[in-house]
């Protein structure tokens, strides 16, 4: 990998966050993706980013009220903002926007950079963002392991997927928000957004590998997933099963615990 490309990480805006590029080759050609994880240290001095806003993102931010969407918000918008101008080279955050789409998609609308796309995931005080060129497909999710969430996710189990709990080498709480995730970022690639039913997003294998696990689907054996746990967090990464990724897990996972 070109060492031009090594992660960085970096303290600003109330926000730690990392940044880490790869490349993906598909049909013979190779592109850069730019994948940002960030975690807010100081709410308060973390409002500051709305500056970096654009024009009409900060008349959407006027309407919010509650803490907790104020929070969401910033969060998806200033990583999504990271990545996209890791990518593109575009300093300005006000010059990239992120729009939704009639999924509530993530559409980016940059000058520098109009064949950029983004997935983006936020969970409480943490999130990552993949920008990429429009000719790739990916999606990304994060979750925080928390109890709050295993029983849901667990009556969401097909019956396959309740039998390879017994294969993955990770606790049984970890085993219910990985295939969360999984299915999450699935839905992204998707863009239906978890609007059907998650059975049909059933996960047919997962593989342990170093360090992370690999997965593929039962409907959608075109997609692989990635997942990788850091911390209190889980993170999946889908894409097309012909991509090959060129992505060092060691370093990533090295700069998130430097993060957190």
């Amino acid at each position: 990998m070109n060492t031009k490309w090594i992660g960085k990480a970096d303290i600003s805006d109330g926000c730690n966050t990392y940044t880490e590029w790869f490349s993906v080759k598909f049909a013979q050609r190779e592109y850069k993706v730019c994948l940002n994880f960030l975690k807010i240290i100081d709410f308060d001095q973390m409002t500051s980013v709305r500056q970096f806003l654009h024009e009409e993102e900060n008349r959407y931010f006027e309407t919010l009220q509650y803490k907790l969407r104020i929070k969401s918000f910033l969060l998806g918008r200033y990583s999504a903002k990271k990545a996209v101008s890791a990518l593109t080279g575009q300093t300005n955050f006000k010059k990239i926007q992120i729009k939704n789409g009639v999924f509530n998609q993530p559409l980016v609308v940059c000058e520098t950079g109009g064949n950029t796309q983004v997935s983006l995931s936020h969970c409480e005080d943490s999130a990552v963002a993949a920008a990429f060129h429009e000719m790739l497909i990916l999606g990304v999710d994060i979750e925080k392991i928390s109890r709050n969430t295993f029983s849901g996710v667990e009556a969401e189990l097909t019956q396959h997927e309740k039998e390879l709990a017994d294969s993955v080498n990770c606790s049984y709480e970890s085993f219910l928000l990985m295939i969360w995730t999984i299915k999450e970022s699935l839905s992204k690639v998707l863009r239906t957004g978890l609007t059907i039913p998650l059975s049909i997003l059933e996960i047919k294998n997962i593989e342990v590998h170093n360090g992370y696990f690999v997965s593929d689907f039962t409907n959608f054996f075109q997609y692989y997933s990635i997942t990788f746990m850091a911390g209190e967090y889980i993170y999946s990464m889908t894409y097309p099963k012909k991509a090959e990724i060129n992505l060092d897990m060691n370093r990533l996972k090295s700069g998130l615990y430097k993060m957190f």
